[in-house]
């Protein structure tokens, strides 16, 4: 449930709204955005008083799964930016594409804007960023065995991949005798 309210958070953030709304209405609404965004506001961020709008691009499957996300406008704040390519990719549901071959892929852009409730703070304009190919986040599956979900979704930058695997191949190694010693000399 709180998956498809961040999804109506996100699109009513991304949207550029058609009527306008009566300021209870728009009360309203911000209380129940708040609400979804809560449970994702980074905690020193929100202690801090950070705010800001993150502008993002995701590449989505044939079936609507994320696979990619880059920050394309920084709000300033490193853990807004970097929460909110996490909360895209791991909570995020897109419709699928059924006119793309399983090969396939497509891109979306959006933005979500970051603020604290009851704040009176104008927003800056988000900045362009340049992100490097180290800090774009990568989504693998892999199969999880003993349970009724057939794979599991992992999501991690290019450079966590690369501790993550080094970390592997040193327990390895380790495992081996091909690290170190164990003869006392």
């Amino acid at each position: 449930m709180r998956v498809r309210l961040f999804i109506f958070a996100v699109s009513i953030l991304s949207a550029d709204p058609v009527f306008a709304q009566a300021g209870d209405q728009k009360a309203a609404q911000n209380a129940a955005n708040w609400a979804v965004f809560e449970q994702f506001y980074p905690t020193r961020a929100a202690a801090a008083h950070e705010e800001g709008a993150v502008g993002f691009t995701v590449t989505l499957d044939s079936k609507g799964l994320v696979t990619d996300c880059k920050v394309t406008h920084s709000s300033g704040f490193a853990l807004l930016d970097q929460e909110t390519c996490n909360v895209i990719t791991l909570h995020a549901q897109f419709k699928p594409d059924a006119g793309l071959s399983p090969s396939q892929v497509r891109t979306s852009d959006g933005i979500i804007v970051w603020k604290l409730p009851a704040s009176t703070t104008t927003l800056a304009t988000p900045k362009p960023v340049k992100t490097s190919d180290l800090d774009k986040v990568v989504c693998k599956k892999s199969i999880r065995t003993g349970t009724l979900a057939a794979v599991e979704r992992t999501c991690l930058t290019v450079r966590e991949w690369a501790r993550q695997s080094d970390d592997a191949k040193e327990t390895w190694d380790e495992m081996q005798g091909r690290k170190g010693t164990t003869k006392g000399n």
